[in-house]
């Protein structure tokens, strides 16, 4: 078959997804971008006056406050899924098939359940009479605050989040041939020092994308926010929700989901240059390997 005629069934093939993806995706998005723009009306919820009200209101005192501790707890929970499923992916990358297999479906099941269902789930074990608190009070100590706080909302975002760290980081370091490392400890180094200098710069790459992954869904979050969280340290999207169905200030709303869009985008690209250099840094050892 011809190289036309195969691109020409490519893009028969790639049509269905293609007009999918406009009239869900794209035709709402720039519905969006549109009323961002319009004047806010209490009688009306928006009309068709082009206003910057809307992002000039977003540097006030609350609503830059929501999105700055919104951008602080997604950071938060990235770093923790990043400290705490590097060893775990490094395990299963380097396991056996078998327990890889256990391993990776034990960490991927917990998507099939629903995140209300797993929030829940934490509040019997962070509530004032949970299982932490009732284990205190039973040694004679303090209950403690463990829920509607940011330390409670950081907790169920790691928790909901973490396969998606985990899973392009296993993805990335079982590109990394093992006889690198054997290499680099028959040299002398350290397991710490071979890490550092061979496995984190390797597996850059899953480390990036798992980080965009886990901090575009933490700052979008929403029923672990609302349902753990204080309803005065309220996120982004708890902002949105009551932007839309309670004061029904829908030009407030899409501005401030327009912005989180525009900061996801930033962070795409610069993670798309990043991963790029990574690719290369990848391709340069494994020459050298051989």
């Amino acid at each position: 078959m011809s190289a036309p005629r195969k691109r020409s069934y490519g893009a028969i093939l790639a049509l269905p997804l293609a007009l999918y993806l406009a009239i869900f995706l794209v035709v709402p998005f720039i519905n969006i971008i549109v009323l961002s723009f319009y004047t806010y009306s209490p009688t009306r919820i928006w009309v068709a006056e082009p206003t910057s009200a809307n992002y000039l209101a977003l540097v006030d005192g609350t609503f830059l406050t929501v999105l700055l501790r919104t951008l602080r707890l997604g950071l938060f929970c990235t770093v923790i899924c990043a400290l705490l499923g590097y060893p775990l992916a490094y395990f299963l990358a380097r396991a056996e098939r078998r327990i890889a297999t256990i391993g990776l479906f034990l960490l991927v099941t917990p998507l099939m359940v629903s995140a209300v269902i797993r929030t829940f789930g934490w509040l019997v074990i962070l509530g004032r009479r949970g299982l932490i608190n009732a284990a205190l009070a039973a040694m004679g100590l303090d209950r403690l605050p463990l829920l509607y706080n940011e330390t409670a909302v950081v907790i169920g975002l790691v928790n909901i989040f973490m396969p998606f760290m985990v899973v392009p980081l296993m993805a990335a370091i079982e590109r990394i041939p093992p006889s690198l490392e054997e290499a680099a400890r028959n040299l002398g180094a350290s397991w710490v020092q071979m890490f550092l200098r061979t496995i984190l710069p390797l597996s850059l790459p899953g480390l990036i994308s798992g980080a965009l992954l886990v901090y575009a869904e933490s700052i979008s979050a929403f029923v672990t926010p609302a349902l753990m969280g204080s309803p005065r340290e309220r996120m982004a999207g708890q902002q949105i929700y009551d932007e839309v169905l309670v004061s029904f200030n829908w030009p407030s709303a899409s501005s401030l989901a327009l912005t989180l869009v525009l900061l996801t985008l930033i962070m795409m690209f610069a993670a798309l240059f990043a991963t790029r250099r990574g690719g290369r840094l990848e391709r340069t050892s494994r020459g050298t390997s051989r």
